[in-house]
C-alpha cells in the first residue's frame, strides 16, 4: 500500500505541514511493534501446522540431576537464536531446592535466554516472544504455540507463566522480596523457558513439523 501527501509549492505553510505529516508518517513506519505484538505472522498460524492435532496442556516436575541438555532443549535455542533477539545463558544446571525439589534446569529442559527487562528493545524483544508463546491461534487454541512446543513455563521481569494458567502472573520471588532485588532471580535479566518431557524429546507438533527447521 503506497501513501501520498499533496505539497503545496505556493506557500510555506502548506509545504511545512506536508513537512510534517511526512515526518510523522516516517517515524510512525520506523517505531518497533509495541510489546503486546507478538512474532508476526506467529508459528502457531502456519498453514503447515495450524490444522495438525494440537496438545493438551501439561506439566512435568523435575526429580533428578542429568550432564546433558535434552534434544527438545537444544533445538529451541537453535530456533530462538533464528528467530528472536537475545543470546542463549545456558542449560543444564543441578539445582537441588528440597528432598524431592529440583529446577527444571537440572534435568536439562529449561532454557535461560538473556533479553533484559531494563532495556527497552530488549524488553520489547522479550515480550514479542512471550506473547507469541501464549497467544490463542486462528483456532481458537490458547497458549497455542507452547502447547505445540511443549513449553510448560515462562518466567521473566517478575512475571510467571505455568501450563494451563490464564495469562502471566506474579512471580514468587518477587513477591516474597518486595525490597532490594536480584535481578537474575527476578528475572530481570533474562527469560526462562522451561519444556515438558514432551517437548524435551521434541515429540510435539512443532518439532514434528518444518518449522522447526
Amino acid at each position: 500500500m503506497s501513501t501520498s501527501v499533496g505539497i503545496e509549492p505556493r506557500t510555506w505553510r502548506g509545504w511545512a505541514s506536508a513537512s510534517v505529516a511526512l515526518a510523522l508518517l516516517a517515524l510512525a513506519v520506523a517505531s518497533p511493534l509495541p510489546a503486546g505484538a507478538g512474532l508476526v505472522p506467529n508459528p502457531a498460524n502456519d498453514p503447515r501446522l495450524i490444522d495438525e492435532p494440537i496438545e493438551g496442556f501439561r506439566y512435568d516436575h523435575a526429580d533428578h540431576c542429568v550432564k546433558h541438555a535434552q534434544r527438545g532443549a537444544r533445538a529451541l535455542a537453535r530456533w530462538l537464536d533464528r528467530n528472536v533477539r537475545g543470546q542463549l545463558w545456558g542449560i543444564v544446571r543441578c539445582e537441588k531446592w528440597g528432598p524431592h525439589e529440583y529446577s527444571v534446569h537440572a534435568e536439562g529442559r529449561a532454557i535461560d535466554w538473556h533479553l533484559d527487562a531494563r532495556k527497552p528493545q530488549e524488553r520489547r524483544a522479550a515480550m514479542r516472544l512471550i506473547d507469541a508463546l501464549l497467544a490463542t491461534d486462528a483456532n481458537g487454541n490458547p497458549n497455542a504455540l507452547a502447547r505445540r512446543m511443549g513449553v510448560q513455563g515462562i518466567i521473566f521481569d517478575c512475571r510467571a507463566w505455568w501450563s494451563g494458567m490464564d495469562g502471566l502472573g506474579d512471580y514468587s520471588y518477587c513477591k516474597e522480596n518486595s525490597g532490594h532485588l536480584d535481578p537474575t532471580q527476578a528475572h530481570k535479566d533474562h527469560i526462562h523457558i522451561e519444556l515438558n518431557w514432551p517437548g524435551a524429546r521434541m515429540e510435539t507438533s512443532f518439532w514434528h513439523s518444518l518449522l522447526a527447521g
